[in-house]
C-alpha cells in the first residue's frame, strides 16, 4: 500500500544541446570582449590585488582544475600596463584562479590558454582597480581591516568619503569603523590577521576602550580563550577575562623580572647624568653590575631608544599614534584628531594625520612618497602634525565643531612641548627656521584686547 505522505520524484528533462552562433544571433548578440591568452605570458603584481593570496585557496583551486579542467565561464580581469616600452597583460581579478592555473600547470595538467577580459586603457586608474577589487570580492568579503587598507589608500588618492562610500555601497560609519582599526597598534592588527580575534570584536574593543586599553583587553582574552581550548577570543573571553580579578604577582623574581631588573640597572649605568649621583649610588651600581659585565650591552645610541617602523605590503608603516582627548559626551566616539609616527630609519621620521570631528572624517596613511617631509626628530615630525591639523582645522566645517576647541588645546601642548633629541648640530643644519600657520584662536599677547 502506497504511503500518501510521498510522491514520485520527477527527474529534469535531458538537456539536448543547440547551436551557440545561431543562439547568439537570434537573441541579437554580438562578439564578446573575451580573449584567451597563454598562462605564461599574463603577468601578476600583488599591488593590483586588495587582497593577499591565500595558498591553501590557491591549493584547492589548482586541484579542482586538475579534476575538472579550467572553467571558461569564470574569465580572469586584467588590464594592459606599459612596463619598459613593452605592452604586457596584468591579471587584477581571478587572482586566486590565475595561481592555481600555473600550480596545476606546473604538476603537469595542461593548459594551452586562459580566458580573460581586458579592461579599456581609459578605464584603468589606481582607484579604479581598488573599487573593482573590493565589489568584486564581494561574495568572499573583505574582512574590516583589509577594506581599511584599501579605503586609506584611496583617501591618498584624493577620493573623498562621498564617493568612497557612493561606489562601494557602504556608509560614513563602516569607514570611520574602518579608519578606527586602521589606525590601532599594529599589535591588533597582526592578531586580526593572524585569526586570533575578529575585525568586529577589535573595532567594538577600540571603541568603548581606547586602542590601548583594547589592545591590553584583546590580548587577555585571547590567553582566556587558550585555556579553553579555543584559538579565536569571543567577546566573551574579553570580558570575562577582563572582569577576573589581577593575579597575585609571585612572591620570588623569575628569569623575566630579572633580566627586567638587570635592564633597568644598565639603564642607569649609561645614563648621561650616571656620574652625577652620590658616590654611595654610583658604588652600588658598579659593584651589582661588575660581576655580570659580560651579560650587558654596550651603551645604546641616541637614537636606539626609538624602535625601526617597517612597512607593509601596501607601503605603510607600522606606527605610534597620539591623539587628542575625547569629549566626555562622546567618549566611547574615535579620537577627534591623532598623529601617527613613524622612524622609517635612524634619524628619519614622517607622520600622517587623522580626524574624526563632526560629520567630517579623514585619514592618510604613514607611507613614503615623493612628496612626503622627513624630520630628524620624533618631536620635529609631531610638529609636522600640528601644521598640517591646524590648517585643516581652517576648514569651518570642522574649525566649527564641538570638538575644535579641545583637539585646538591638545595642539597648542604639542607646540609648546620641548623637543628631547633637538641638537645644537641639527638647529645648525637646519636653513629655516620651524613656523606653525596662522592660529584660527588669538595667541594671548599680554595686552589688552
Amino acid at each position: 500500500m502506497s504511503d500518501k505522505r510521498t510522491s514520485p520524484l520527477v527527474l529534469d528533462a535531458m538537456i539536448v544541446t543547440g547551436n551557440t552562433k545561431a543562439a547568439v544571433k537570434a537573441a541579437g548578440g554580438g562578439s564578446s570582449d573575451l580573449w584567451t591568452v597563454p598562462p605564461e605570458h599574463i603577468h601578476y603584481d600583488p599591488r593590483d590585488n586588495v587582497r593577499p593570496l591565500n595558498k591553501e585557496r590557491v591549493r584547492k583551486i589548482a586541484d579542482l582544475i586538475k579534476a575538472n579542467g579550467y572553467d571558461r565561464k569564470k574569465p580572469l580581469g586584467c588590464f594592459v600596463r606599459k612596463v619598459g616600452g613593452e605592452d604586457r597583460i596584468f591579471v587584477y581579478e581571478g587572482q586566486h584562479r590565475y595561481h592555481g592555473a600555473l600550480l596545476a600547470i606546473s604538476e603537469g595538467y595542461e593548459i594551452d590558454r586562459l580566458p580573460l577580459v581586458i579592461d579599456e586603457a581609459k578605464s584603468v586608474t589606481r582607484a579604479n582597480l581598488i573599487y573593482a577589487g573590493v565589489i568584486n570580492n564581494d561574495s568572499e568579503k573583505l574582512t574590516p581591516l583589509q577594506l581599511a587598507e584599501q579605503i586609506v589608500e584611496l583617501q591618498a588618492l584624493g577620493e573623498d568619503n562621498k564617493t568612497i562610500c557612493a561606489r562601494l555601497n557602504i556608509t560614513d560609519q563602516t569607514i570611520r569603523d574602518c579608519l578606527l582599526l586602521a589606525n590601532a597598534p599594529a599589535a591588533i592588527h597582526k592578531l586580526v590577521r593572524e585569526q586570533a580575534v575578529t575585525s568586529t570584536l577589535a573595532i567594538e574593543q577600540i571603541r568603548a576602550h581606547g586602542p590601548e586599553k583594547a589592545l591590553d583587553r584583546l590580548q587577555r582574552g585571547i590567553e582566556a580563550a587558550k585555556a579553553t581550548g579555543k584559538a579565536k577570543a569571543t567577546k566573551k573571553h574579553v570580558e570575562a577575562a577582563s572582569a577576573a580579578p589581577a593575579v597575585l604577582a609571585p612572591k620570588r623574581i623569575n628569569d623575566a623580572q630579572a633580566k627586567q631588573l638587570l635592564q633597568a640597572l644598565q639603564a642607569v649605568l649609561h645614563d648621561p647624568l650616571f656620574g652625577k649621583l652620590s658616590p654611595g649610588t654610583i658604588n652600588a651600581v658598579h659593584v651589582a653590575l661588575s660581576p655580570l659585565a659580560d651579560l650587558l650591552d654596550s651603551k645604546p645610541a641616541a637614537t636606539a631608544k626609538y624602535p625601526i617602523n617597517t612597512p607593509n605590503e601596501h607601503g605603510v608603516y607600522t606606527h605610534e599614534t597620539i591623539s587628542a582627548p575625547r569629549l566626555k559626551s562622546r567618549n566611547n566616539a574615535p579620537a577627534p584628531a591623532s598623529i601617527h609616527l613613524a622612524q622609517v630609519e635612524i634619524g628619519k621620521w614622517i607622520f600622517s594625520t587623522s580626524y574624526d570631528m563632526g560629520t567630517g572624517s579623514g585619514s592618510s596613511p604613514v607611507m613614503l612618497g615623493d612628496t612626503t617631509e622627513i624630520f630628524p626628530t620624533r618631536g620635529q615630525a609631531i610638529l609636522g602634525g600640528v601644521r598640517h591639523l591646524t590648517r585643516r582645522l581652517q576648514d569651518p566645517r570642522l574649525g566649527q565643531t564641538k570638538e575644535a576647541p579641545g583637539v585646538r588645546k591638545w595642539l597648542d601642548k604639542l607646540y609648546a612641548a620641548p623637543d628631547p633629541d633637538w641638537t645644537e648640530e641639527l638647529a645648525s643644519a637646519r636653513k629655516e627656521p620651524i613656523t606653525v600657520p596662522a592660529a584660527l584662536w588669538p595667541f594671548p599677547t599680554g595686552g589688552k584686547p
